[in-house]
């Protein structure tokens, strides 16, 4: 069978989505996918593929087939299990790069760290730059670590295991950063069967979804400096309800619309 026909096999799967799959199988980039489309496909090769379509089909998540994701035009390791880099998160980096000039010496803190792409970006961004980070979770700690290496900031990483600001206790930062889980856990049988495979500990923020914020509006404050500020994703429909909670804390707030027009990022400073 020929690449092209083995393309052209019947599929609910998008066209995007098999090129994707077929370039990552055949070790090519998708683009060269068209040059070579009348190549002659072993065997193997079809039943893998096959395979793979119909895990993608059941729902699997493509991103954890090929291994690796995008973000901010870099490539990231990806593992069952942890957060896969999504664009709307994007949006948390840039916000936090305005507001740390290149020139300048900082040091930060991200609380869940994944698979290290929002750290790693920063890093990579601001090379006067040292970020701490941790999570509670031994396998995003370990990926972190490898995509570190993999973009070669393993040296201006400091990873740690625990949960929210315990690992750096008696510590103070330019900023913290984070992308905390925060659906509630009422809509997790409701998620795609992917998506939950990305682990309740990733995604579930507690009965409310917001719980996390709850517990970071009490501490945070005690690990920024006086000009220090700090950056969360939030849910689309999370926007008010944080705003007023850090505002009663204590807080200057502002929220910052995704591409698609939602609630996505909050950025907060001590008054």
């Amino acid at each position: 069978m020929k690449l092209k026909d083995l393309l052209k096999v019947a599929s609910k799967v998008s066209l995007r989505e098999r090129q994707l799959l077929l370039a990552h199988l055949l070790k090519v980039k998708p683009g060269d996918i068209y040059f070579i489309e009348d190549r002659e496909v072993s065997k193997k090769l079809q039943e893998e593929y096959l395979k793979s379509l119909k895990l993608l089909e059941e729902g699997y998540p493509l991103q954890y087939i090929l291994g690796e994701w995008d973000f901010c035009g870099r490539t990231f390791k990806v593992k069952e299990g942890v957060l896969i880099p999504r664009p709307e998160t994007e949006l948390l980096c840039e916000k936090v790069l305005e507001l740390i000039p290149a020139n300048g010496e900082y040091v930060g803190f991200e609380i869940g760290v994944g698979t290290g792409c929002i750290s790693i970006t920063l890093l990579l961004e601001r090379r006067n730059l040292i970020m701490y980070a941790d999570d509670v979770q031994d396998t995003a700690l370990e990926l972190a670590k490898e995509n570190a290496k993999l973009h070669k900031v393993e040296q201006r990483l400091i990873l740690k295991k625990g949960d929210m600001f315990e690992p750096v206790e008696g510590m103070v930062f330019d900023f913290v950063v984070s992308n905390p889980p925060y659906i509630p856990q009422r809509e997790w049988e409701n998620l795609p069967k992917g998506v939950r495979l990305e682990g309740w500990t990733s995604l579930i923020g507690g009965e409310k979804g917001y719980e996390f914020y709850e517990r970071f509006a009490q501490e945070v404050g005690k690990f920024i400096k006086d000009s220090g500020f700090f950056a969360l994703e939030i849910g689309h429909d999370q926007g008010s309800i944080l705003k007023k909670l850090f505002t009663e804390k204590g807080f200057r707030v502002d929220i910052f619309k995704d591409y698609a027009g939602q609630d996505r990022v909050l950025i907060g400073w001590s008054l």
